[in-house]
């Protein structure tokens, strides 16, 4: 069980990083590469998987039936899950954006 929970948490954290380092790195690359939106959509792509880790770990805890650990977790989660998706989505509107500027 602590593996899982581990395994849960070393995976959200990566997905939630992968998110951010995929957008910041489409927003340093230069403008010419068709690359560009591929990493946006990889950007959004994982912090899809993270929530989704999120929401399979308090699944969880349901299964085991450990409420006392569902119920302090999840203000946590629902704090760092707003967070996540706050700023992936704010990095990858600064990127549409600075794609849109290309084409036009």
């Amino acid at each position: 069980m602590l593996i899982s929970v581990a395994v849960h948490t070393i995976a959200e954290l990566g997905f939630g990083l992968a998110a951010w380092g995929l957008a910041l790195a489409a927003l340093f690359l230069p403008k010419k590469g068709r690359r560009l939106p591929m990493l946006g959509m990889g950007s959004l792509a994982c912090c899809a998987a993270s929530l989704c880790m999120v929401v399979f770990e308090l699944a969880h805890y349901a299964d085991i039936e450990d409420i006392s650990a569902f119920l302090d977790t999840a203000n946590a989660f629902r704090l760092a899950a707003g967070g996540l998706l706050a700023v992936t989505l704010g990095l990858n509107a600064i990127l549409a954006l600075r794609l849109w500027a290309r084409d036009v």
